[in-house]
């Protein structure tokens, strides 16, 4: 085994079950031009049974929307996100994703009641085909 002097965590149990790994910890990583390489391209994780009845397959391009804004990203279609809810990674710049935003363009800037904290992990939208 090569070693780098860096820290490095793998697991093989978990690439052995097929789980990701994401390369961007953060959105500095999503500016370098090798990690976007690795990950591809900005997605949308979906459930099957959220695809079907609006017609949405997998690598389709597709919008989620709220009132306060909207962004773009391919389905995957999975099982990486709980029926209802669909997950997107907020760290892609917005100059490398499709329509030009991420997620934090559907995100609510208020705080908690309680302990002030940021809600901007969870908000309710509508999604679709572009």
């Amino acid at each position: 085994m090569v070693r780098s002097g860096k820290c490095e965590f793998v697991s093989a149990r978990a690439q052995a079950a097929g789980l990701p790994a994401r390369n961007f910890k953060n959105s500095t990583f999503a500016n370098m031009e090798s990690m976007r390489a690795a990950e591809k391209e900005a997605y949308l994780d979906l459930r099957g049974v959220d695809t079907g009845p609006r017609g949405i397959v997998d690598g389709a391009l597709v919008r989620i929307f709220i009132d306060r804004g909207s962004i773009q990203g391919h389905a995957r279609v999975n099982d990486r996100s709980r029926a209802g809810v669909v997950t997107a990674l907020l760290v892609w710049w917005h100059r490398h994703t499709p329509g030009g935003r991420n997620a934090n363009a559907v995100t609510n800037q208020s705080l908690t009641d309680l302990g002030r904290g940021s809600t901007f992990y969870d908000c309710l939208v509508e999604v679709e085909c572009v």
